[in-house]
C-alpha cells in the first residue's frame, strides 16, 4: 500500500455525510461541526446530544437507514456503523461519486483515515500510523499532550507572536531563511512568550530575523 498523503481539509461549508449514529459517529460530527462542514447524519436511531443537534438544526438528520445516493454533492463522508454490508454499500457508492470516505476501523475500505488529534489553540498536531496502530497513535497523543512528557507544545503559545513577526517581515519584503527562523526560536524567547512579555519576545525575534529593524520600526 502506497503513504497516505497528509492533509488538513477545508470543510466550511461542504457537505459532508455521517452514516450511523451511535458514540462514534456522535465524536465525528462533533469534530465536522468544528470545522465549519454542512453535516448530514444519516441513521434510524441517535444519541441524545445528536438528537439535539438535530433539534437545533446543526445537522440535518435523516431518519432511516443508509440507500445508495446519499453521498450525492458529498465531499466526505464517514461510515460509522457495525454492519459490514452497509459500509460496503457506502464504499461502492464513494468510489462512484469520488467522495472521501473513512469507514472506522476498516482501512481496507478508506479512502482517508482520521489521525489522532492534540490541539493547542490554533495549534494541531495530527498523528498518524497508516491505520496500523491506533493504540500508539493514542499513546503518543497522549505523551504530547502531557507537560512533564513533551514540552514541544508549549511552542503554541508563541504562535500569535510568530505569526505578527513573520507578517512584519513580509510587509519589509524581508523574508527571513527557514534555517533563520529555527535558530531564532530559542528557549529564551520561550521564556518570554511564557512570562507574558509579548513585545519583548517580538523585538527579539525581529533582531533575530532582521538586525536593526526594531530600531526603524
Amino acid at each position: 500500500m502506497s503513504r497516505y498523503y497528509p492533509a488538513y481539509l477545508d470543510l466550511a461549508g461542504r457537505r459532508c455525510v455521517v452514516i450511523g449514529a451511535g458514540e462514534i459517529a456522535e465524536r465525528k460530527v462533533t469534530q465536522l461541526l468544528a470545522s465549519g462542514a454542512d453535516v448530514m447524519l444519516v441513521s434510524p436511531s441517535a444519541t441524545p446530544e445528536l438528537e439535539r443537534l438535530a433539534e437545533q438544526k446543526e445537522v440535518r438528520w435523516i431518519r432511516r437507514a443508509y440507500v445508495q445516493g446519499d453521498l450525492a454533492g458529498a465531499v466526505l463522508a464517514i461510515a460509522a456503523t457495525d454492519d459490514e454490508a452497509v459500509n460496503r454499500a457506502v464504499h461502492a457508492e464513494a468510489e462512484r461519486e469520488k467522495t472521501l470516505l473513512n469507514v472506522v476501523d476498516v482501512p481496507s475500505l478508506c479512502g482517508f483515515i482520521a489521525p489522532s488529534v492534540v490541539e493547542r489553540g490554533p495549534v494541531t498536531v495530527a498523528i498518524s500510523t497508516a491505520g496500523k496502530s491506533p493504540a500508539l497513535a493514542r499513546k503518543l497523543r497522549e505523551l504530547m499532550g502531557s507537560e512533564q512528557d513533551c514540552r514541544c507544545l508549549a511552542w503554541a503559545s508563541a504562535i500569535e507572536v510568530l505569526s505578527e513577526v513573520r507578517a512584519e517581515l513580509r510587509g519589509r519584503k524581508t523574508p527571513a531563511t527557514p534555517e533563520a527562523w529555527q535558530n531564532a526560536m530559542d528557549a529564551e524567547l520561550l521564556e518570554l512568550v511564557e512570562a507574558g512579555r509579548a513585545e519583548a519576545a517580538k523585538a527579539r525575534l525581529l533582531d533575530a530575523l532582521a538586525p536593526g529593524a526594531t530600531q526603524t520600526s
